[in-house]
């Protein structure tokens, strides 16, 4: 039913979506691609100095950059262990910018049968919901939600 499979990350996810995935994928015997996009926008970030006195703006951004990288490896090496354990294999991609159009262009560029994102906590500042409503509006296509 699906071959192609895209499967979204942010990073936030627990093991159970994990495991989950990995059965889907493997049920379906599918290609999986896995996507982590690492947001660029933090221009919005002006006032630094009332984030973190003893550095500049530019200090902030390279250390939040930092931190998205070392979230990055840290999700491609869970995923690889639990999918070596299972014996799937995936491709892997990184991309900058804003989560929705980055998703939405690899999800038409790679011509996917399925779209998988996962769900972030409920906390201050979590625009989980927002990317998943704007992905939805523009593809046309199966999406799978787990929690």
């Amino acid at each position: 039913m699906f071959k192609n499979i895209l499967l979204a990350v942010h990073g936030d996810e627990n093991r159970e979506f994990l495991e989950r995935v990995l059965e889907l994928c493997n049920f379906f015997k599918a290609e999986i691609t896995v996507l982590h996009v690492a947001e660029t926008g933090l221009s919005h970030y002006g006032y630094v100095d009332q984030l973190a006195s003893a550095i500049t703006k530019d200090q902030f951004i390279d250390y939040i950059y930092n931190m998205a990288k070392e979230r990055q490896d840290n999700i491609y090496n869970e995923f690889k262990d639990r999918a070596e354990a299972t014996g799937l294999t995936f491709q892997w991609r990184l991309r900058e910018g804003k989560p929705q159009l980055e998703i939405v262009e690899e999800f038409k560029k790679g011509k996917y049968d399925l779209l998988i994102l996962g769900t972030k906590p409920k906390s201050p500042g979590n625009t989980s919901s927002k990317v998943k409503e704007r992905v939805l509006k523009e593809i046309a296509s199966s999406v799978f939600i787990i929690k």
